[in-house]
This record gives C-alpha cells, structure tokens and sequence, in this order.
C-alpha cells in the first residue's frame, strides 16, 4: 500500500465520513472550486495560488499539492496547512475530493500497469522473432575459446584464451592457457535479446502512436537513447503535466534566449525586420509577431490570443495591432538603440495604418507590403478575367475528377498510369485554392507535366468501360491539343511573376535584387502580350463555351480553417473599370494590372538595394538605368535612418548625404576603397550565392567608407517578404491539432517558438552545406530560359509552315462529288474547306468551317459554317456559291492569316474585291509554289511550335541548349539532374526538392538506379 493510502486511511480515521455526513457536505469537483484556495498572477506574469486558512502563498498552480496542503499530507513536496481551525464542512469536502482523486490515481496506475505488462509481452515476443531474423555469429575457424576461470580469478576479470591453429604441436602445449586479465566495463557485456526487444519497442512506439517513420533516425531520438543508457535505473520520465508546466516554460526560456541572442548579434550593422499576420486557428483569432536578423531569419517573439480585447468590445484596429509590437520594438532598441529599420505587412488597411503608427512612434522605420501578397493580389485579379477562368475552371474540374480521390475509380486508374509514366513512381496532381498565392498557376504546371498521363488515362479501356459521372465535353476538351496548347501559353506569360514571388518567400537577404526582378517582368510582361492576345482568341472557340455555364463554386475546395490574414483587405480585389481597360486587349489588361500592383513593390528600400547590389548583373543594369527619381527615393530613405533626428537644412545631414553620394560614385567606378580586383573577382562566394550583398558590403565597404557602408549593410540585409509569418501558423495548426484544441495560446506559443527554432536549426545546417558546395553563379531568368521550359517553345529556329493553297472557285471534281452521299466525298471537300474563316458580306458576320463534319441536305455537300455566337449554318456548294467571293475578299484582307488564295484569270473582273487579290494559275500553283508575298507572316497553327523572339545573352550564364534526359529536345541549363548532370524538361523528371526556377530534375535513368539501389 502506498504513502498516500497509508494517510488516507489515517485521516478517514479521525474524520467522519458518513453518508449522511457526506451528502451534507460541500462537493468539490477540484481544489479551485472551494473559496478557501485563491488563484492568481502576479505582477511578473507568474501563476501562483494562496491558501486562506493560513495565508501561505505558493508558485505554480498544481491542484494536487493544494489538495495535499489543505489535508495535511505528508510527501507531496508540499507545507502541510498550519491553521487548525478548519471547520469540519470543510475538512469532510477536502476528504471526499481526496478520496475521489485517490481512487482514480489507482485506478490509472492499475491500467498503466495493464498496458505495460501488455507491452513488455508483446516486446518480449517481438524482440524473439526479430533476433530470430537476424544471422547469428560463427566462430571463426582454427580458434578454440576458453573461459574457464582460474581458481581465486572471477569470471568477470578473466579474458578469454585465444588458441590458433598455426602454431604447432610443441608450441601449443608450451604456451598453451596463456591467460590475460583486464578490468571489464558495464556496456562490454550485452545482451543480444535486449538489443532486439528495444529495437522492436522503438519501432512499436513509432507504429502504434502514428509517430514518423523518420523519428527512428532523428538526432534528438537518437541522442534520448544515449543519456538513457548512462542514467539510474531508478530514474522516472516526467508527467504529462510536468512536460507541459514547469519543463515547457524551462525550455522555452532557453530558446527564447539563445534567439535573443542571435536578434541582437551585429544589430547595430545589419539591424532588424519586423513582420507579423493574423489568422484564425481553431476558432481563436490570433496574431503573430515575428523579428528577423541576419543570424536569425526568423523568430517568433509572440502568439497573441485577441479574444479577450474582443470580448471586451475592443476591435482588431490599428492602434491594437500597433500597441502589440510596440513593446518588442522598444525592449530590442533599448539593448541596441535604433536597430529597427523595416516593418513589413500585407495589405490590409487596419496592419498598413498600423504600421504608419509604428513609424510616428519610431522616426527611423520604414514600412512595406510583403512582396508575395502583392503576387498574390495580382493573380487574383487575372483569375478575374474570363479567359483566365476558363482555364482555371478547366484545372479545377481536371483535379476533381482525377486528382481528388473523390471519384475513387477514376483517381486510381489515373494513379496507375502515372506510375507508368514516372518510372513506378505516383504523381498526383495538386489542388489549388484561391487563399495559396500562386496556387493556380502551381496547379497547372503540374497539370501541363501529367499531361500525358491524362491522356493515356481517359483513353484506356478502363476508364471507356466505366459508366462515370464526368462531363463528356470536358473529355472532349482534354483531347484537343489546342486546350494544352492554351494553357502552356498561359503558364508561360506569366510564370515569371512565381519567380518574384519565390524570392519573396526565401528568408533570405535579398532586397538587393526584388526591383531588378520588377524590372525584368515589365520587360516579360511587354513580349507576353502577344501570346495573351492570342489566347483572347482562342478562348472564343465554341469548345470552351460550356464552362461559362459552370459555376465556379461548384468545384472550390476551402480548408476548414483559415492561416490567412482575417485583416480588412481592402485592396484584394480588381477595381481597374475604366472604358481604357475594359476595351483593351487581354495582353494589355494584364498589363494594367501587373502596373497597378507593381507600385506596392518599388518601394525606397528596393531601389537603395539594387543601386547598392555588388551582384554582377544587378550592378551592371543599375547603373545604365539609374535616373533622378531613383536618387531621390535613395536620398528619402537615407535621411530616415540616418538623419531622422537632424533638421532638414542642418551642416550635419548635408554632410551625411554629400559624403554617402561621393563614396557611391566610388563604388560604381571601382575607385578608391574599391579599386581592388579581388573584391570583384567573380569567384567571389558572396557574389556566386546571390544572397549575401550584406556580407560583401561588410568586408568590403563597411569598414571602408563612412556613410556608405553602413548605410548598404542595413538596406541589402533585408528579407522582401512575411511568408515566414504564413509559415508559423502551420507550425501552429501542426501543434494546435483537433485532439489538442483546447491548448493554451501560451502554451502554443511557446513549443511553437521551440518547434519552428529546432526546425530552422536543421535547415540551415542543410543550407550551409548546400552553399559550400555550390561553385556556379547565382543564375537569373531571362526570356530564353522561359522558353527553354516548355516544349511549345523550346524550337531554336521558327518553323515556318508552308502556305495553305485555297483554289476560291468550284473545280471539277467537285461537281462529281458534290451529289454524292459517301465518306471518300465528304473527306475530299473537308480537305478542301474545312478550318477556313470567311466574313458573310451582307451582314459583316465572322463564320469559320466546320473541319469535323459537313451537311447533306436538298441531296448535295454543303459547308457548316459556325459564326461566333450562334448555331451553324449550311453554304451551299456551286458554281455560282457566293462563298467562294467571301472567301476571296476575307484571306484578300488578312494576309497574316497563311492562306492563298489561288484564282483563274476570268474572276478577276467578278468584283472590286478581287483588286488586291494575288493572281496565280494553277500552274503557277503547282511549278512555282515558293513565289509568296514576303510580308506575310506566320501561322500560329494549335499543333505547331512558335518560338519567341530571341532575348539578349546573359550574363555570366551558358546559353548553349543541350538534349533533354527526357525527351531529346534541346533545353537550356535551367534545369539539370542531380546525378548525371544533364539538362532537364520540369515534366521530364522527377523534380528534387522545392519546385521552381533552378530546382533539380532527376532524369528517368538515374532514378530508376537510385530507386534500384
């Protein structure tokens, strides 16, 4: 019997604890209930609890020690209660619920006993059948053992007697028992048994509570299993309650700690980011507030629970958000004064006000939108162009029917055949969602790379077999190329913007290159137009016309709870109604809005970064296109930070902008402190990584120069972006799970803190070893490396397709076919008309022809011409068929359209249309086909290829195009494998890592070795 039973049976002993008596008594569920226990904080933020029988207070709010106070028990590491007037109404409660919590401790410990009496069984059993599949050791030949110990030797000191078989006869029996001893060790002796049952344990741990496979082999496992090996074999693991109270706060202090540590290292160089976003996690409204420095991308000072200001009828405004960081701002400036020079937000009203309360408060900050909320605003307001929702609609059907898991056959005969075309390995496709920035965009890369798999998917016998509830029409839009074709063009006009928004989401230092990267996009944006209007086109064809009807609701997939920002966002939505824009073109409506949103991007500090930027390419386009306005945006966000607290017109900030100016013309020239050739030489690793600008600017100019150096430290050590903030809340939702909703803010907080920083810790270490072992130069994107991405563009010379012959007039074979009703005729005169435009002269109607099927009506062929908005509609075919004088006028009119139009010399007085109308015989035709107008241009025909205008060479890259490890087409080094090296398609391979500009894609051949090995 216990300690604790022993006592309870004593004081049941001298209390009387009737029934009657205990139905008068007072119940208590738990210790807090009874008005003689007071819990509280006090003013240090600690939980503490004080007994009023005798006015002790104690720390920690432990319900157990309380009970055992007031009871007067012995061995709860507690001061029994020195009142001895305690009346009896009471004492009896204090029993009752002491008893009550006695019963369930036994009733607990006998279950845990259950369970580990359970598990030593079935470890026991495991530990034989596994030592059983593992080879037992042989003696080695010619090598007999001894053990037998001596007389007065224990066995534990005598070492065993090795005989070889080498030596002979004699000397066998002369040096034969030769024995040696040596003082043995606790670990020289195991147990092969116990080494197979903790094995099993181990993997039943794993197994059984849902643990990752990978906890096997994590360092922090592994370094539990080391310190358990030395440890008491009376030791005992902490509680539950234990781990989440005092071991939870001790831990984290340490973090916290060792983070501040790392804030505050070289702040006064470098100084400091702060960042923060809201979102609602299980039901709680929160808001995170983060600070990032050069040795710590990210740190997370706090979680904050708004429920309690909100049920206070407080609202989530501006100077509440701005109250929040104020106290963080001010306990890092007080260690290093004025170390905070940027505060970055989304674009919510109430955070940007926010952050221009933070900037009256401290003069020297500045405040910017986070780069990647800006891409985000502007995909969503292209998404709201009808070409675009189309696709989107498009992709999102395709992945609910395919992708989801929803429809279970279709999804696994997909699944079958991406495996057959990945090398046995399942791709799935990825759902997007208008919350995730770029989602859409994202999904139809992966989309564009299963192509091949949906193909062989809604062509295989299976699924013909299966009586599916999919839209046929979507089938049917699956098998034309046109629709893949469509959106390839699309991926590819803006896929440069997920480069943007890749660089704002690294944690990173890279300020120094966001407005090059803007520059480069109005420069993609300007040749993308072109394939927009294109596609404006496209979208106009009588197969896409189903999905208007489509509600785009009906195939949205929401998450249950929201890590996005539950500020106001004003500025989500399109607000460009203007007459200019809506009567643009598509590719100038992209256009608009890319300039409407590019403006939340270039602020004061990404124009300082890039005129500051040592990186070779950055440096060489800043300063060819430096002008005023950049010098005044550098001049504002100087005087900011470094004058912030001088007049306008004092000797001091004149100084300070005069001295900065004149070391930055020596920075440019290469004069001066810079006139060194090594600090230049492009093996340099702070110019080969890209992303250490800060780190150049320190060795090389900080301690150089007076104002400049400084000045470039604290501009290109900067992040762009707050996706880390995104980041934290799925740490959070990762903690915060349904089985732990009712956890604590704080408590979330704080093994949030712990989780993100072990999480970081390791990835850096992986970073750093990436980085050691890159030789190549940071590599930025240019138009030949989008092109080299997708096989619609990846040809080196333009194909050239030859015209298309159209004979405008009724031949003779057509009057021997025209009356007859076989499929030889029809083919014939499909050959002949069908695809061909022509504008109906009486109304000004567009119609194209049917190339799919003609009408046999009044026993003759006629055409089925289908107008843009309307039903087809039969032309007759004859002689004195006025199609063939539209025909004749229209291709006379659009020259770029490839059709030539071939006439007899009798029709060339038929009408004034056929004045520009080039006239050629059919002999002409046929001996010298070659003879075409040189002013006609191109064809963009859906099956063929177009390739882009050739960009300008890059610098300190390879243009050469090598064979795809893929598919053999020749592709630029973008992408390479990580094994042999070759360059790679995105869709040809497997991509390793991260997906994205520059990530590796592991050739079909290496990875079916790897998965071989």
């Amino acid at each position: 019997m216990s300690n604790m039973d022993e006592d309870c049976e004593s004081v049941l002993g001298e209390v009387d604890v009737s029934p009657q008596l205990a139905t008068a008594a007072k119940t208590l569920e738990v210790i807090w209930d009874d008005d003689k226990i007071e819990r509280y904080i006090d003013n240090e933020g600690k939980r503490q609890w004080k007994c009023l029988w005798c006015g002790r207070s104690f720390q920690h709010w432990n319900a157990t020690k309380a009970l055992l106070h007031v009871t007067k028990q012995t061995g709860g590491d507690v001061r029994k209660c020195s009142c001895n007037s305690i009346d009896r109404i009471h004492q009896q409660a204090y029993q009752l619920l002491l008893n009550k919590q006695t019963t369930k401790k036994n009733s607990q410990q006998l279950v845990r006993e259950s369970k580990k009496q359970s598990s030593d069984e079935y470890i026991a059993g495991a530990g034989q059948a596994y030592s059983a599949t593992q080879r037992k050791k042989t003696t080695p030949p010619n090598i007999s053992a001894s053990s037998t110990p001596s007389p007065g030797i224990s066995g534990s000191q005598k070492q065993m007697t090795l005989t070889f078989g080498l030596e002979t006869p004699n000397s066998t029996q002369q040096n034969s028992e030769i024995t040696r001893y040596h003082q043995t060790k606790l670990g020289d002796h195991s147990d092969p048994q116990s080494e197979s049952q903790l094995t099993m344990a181990i993997a039943d741990l794993i197994h059984s509570c849902g643990l990752p496979f990978s906890l096997a082999i994590h360092h922090k496992f592994q370094r539990v299993l080391t310190l358990a090996k030395v440890a008491s074999t009376k030791y005992v693991p902490p509680g539950r309650n234990k781990v989440a109270g005092e071991l939870l706060d001790l831990n984290y202090q340490i973090y916290k700690k060792k983070m501040i540590e790392n804030v505050v290292k070289d702040a006064n160089v470098y100084g400091l980011t702060f960042f923060g976003d809201g979102a609602t996690v299980k039901k709680l409204p929160l808001i995170n507030i983060l600070v990032s420095s050069v040795y710590l991308p990210v740190g997370c000072l706090a979680i904050v629970d708004c429920s309690g200001h909100l049920q206070a009828d407080g609202k989530k405004d501006a100077a509440y958000i701005s109250e929040l960081f104020i106290p963080h701002i001010t306990e890092l400036e007080t260690a290093v004064p004025s170390c905070t020079d940027l505060v970055i937000f989304d674009g919510a009203s109430n955070v940007q006000k926010a952050g221009l309360l933070l900037e009256a408060k401290f003069p020297h900050l500045s405040v910017i939108h986070g780069a990647e909320h800006v891409i985000s605003l502007f995909y969503s307001d292209v998404f709201h162009l009808r070409e675009f929702k189309l696709l989107k609609t498009t992709n999102r059907l395709i992945y609910r029917y395919f992708g989801s898991g929803a429809m279970h056959s279709p999804y696994a005969i997909f699944s079958k055949h991406t495996k057959d075309h990945n090398s046995g390995r399942s791709i799935g496709l990825i759902r997007a969602s208008d919350t995730r920035m770029g989602g859409h965009v994202i999904s139809m890369l992966r989309t564009l790379r299963l192509k091949d798999s949906l193909i062989s998917t809604i062509s295989s016998a299976s699924f013909l077999q299966g009586k599916f509830k999919i839209d046929k029409k979507i089938i049917d839009l699956l098998k034309l190329d046109t629709t893949w074709e469509y959106m390839a063009k699309f991926v590819r006009a803006v896929f440069p913007m997920l480069i943007v928004l890749r660089l704002a989401d690294q944690k990173d230092p890279v300020m120094d290159k966001l407005y090059f990267y803007v520059r480069r996009m109005d420069k993609t944006l300007e040749i993308s137009k072109v394939l927009l209007d294109e596609l404006a086109e496209c979208s106009l064809g009588q197969s896409w016309r189903f999905l208007n009807s489509i509600s785009d609701d009906g195939v949205s997939f929401n998450d249950q709870d929201s890590v996005n920002s539950s500020h106001d966002h004003s500025d989500s939505s399109t607000d460009d109604s203007d007459n200019s824009t809506i009567s643009a073109s598509l590719g100038q409506k992209v256009v608009n809005i890319w300039k409407k949103r590019r403006e939340k991007l270039v602020s004061d500090f990404a124009i300082a970064g890039w005129l500051l930027s040592p990186i070779p390419d950055v440096f060489e386009d800043s300063s060819s296109n430096m002008d005023g306005e950049h010098r005044l945006a550098v001049d504002r966000l100087l005087k900011k930070m470094m004058g912030a607290g001088l007049a306008d017109d004092s000797d001091e900030l004149a100084s300070i902008m005069n001295t900065f100016w004149f070391e930055y013309e020596q920075f440019k020239s290469k004069s001066g402190p810079f006139d060194r050739a090594y600090i230049w030489n492009p093996n340099n690793q702070d110019l080969i990584l890209g992303t250490r600008s800060h780190l150049w600017h320190k060795t090389n100019s900080y301690f150089h120069t007076k104002v400049f150096g400084k000045f470039a430290c604290r501009v290109c050590s900067k992040i762009v972006g707050m996706g880390s903030a995104e980041r934290n809340w799925s740490a959070v939702k990762h903690l915060k799970t349904e089985k732990r909703a009712h956890l604590s803010p704080e408590a979330v907080q704080k093994q949030a803190t712990i989780f993100g920083a072990s999480c970081m810790a390791d990835a850096a270490l992986e970073r750093l070893k990436a980085q050691s072992l890159t030789s190549e130069p940071y590599k930025f994107w240019d138009e030949k490396d989008f092109d080299s991405q997708f096989d619609l563009f990846a040809a080196k010379e333009p194909i050239k397709k030859p015209p298309r012959f159209l004979k405008c007039y009724f031949e003779d074979w057509e009057q021997e076919h025209v009356k007859k009703k076989d499929d030889v005729s029809e083919a014939k005169f499909l050959h002949k008309y069908g695809g061909l435009e022509f504008q109906d002269i009486d109304n000004g109607r567009l119609l194209k022809i049917d190339d799919t099927e003609m009408w046999f009506t009044r026993k003759k062929w006629c055409v089925s011409a289908v107008p843009v908005d309307g039903e087809a509609e039969p032309w007759w075919l004859g002689s004195e068929c006025p199609l063939y004088d539209c025909l004749a006028m229209y291709y006379s009119k659009h020259p770029e359209k490839n059709v030539k139009v071939v006439l007899r010399k009798n029709q060339a007085t038929d009408g004034p249309f056929l004045v520009n109308v080039s006239h050629e015989t059919e002999k002409e035709q046929t001996t010298s086909p070659k003879k075409t107008s040189p002013k006609k241009r191109k064809h963009l025909s859906p099956n063929k290829i177009r390739k882009m205008p050739p960009a300008p060479k890059r610098l300190n890259t390879s243009d050469d195009l090598s064979p795809c490890g893929g598919c053999g087409a020749q592709v630029g080094p973008v992408h390479k494998c990580d094994k042999c090296g070759c360059h790679m398609h995105p869709f040809c391979g497997r991509t390793i890592g991260e997906e994205g500009y520059g990530s590796s894609v592991r050739c079909k051949e290496c990875d079916s070795k790897s998965s071989v090995s």
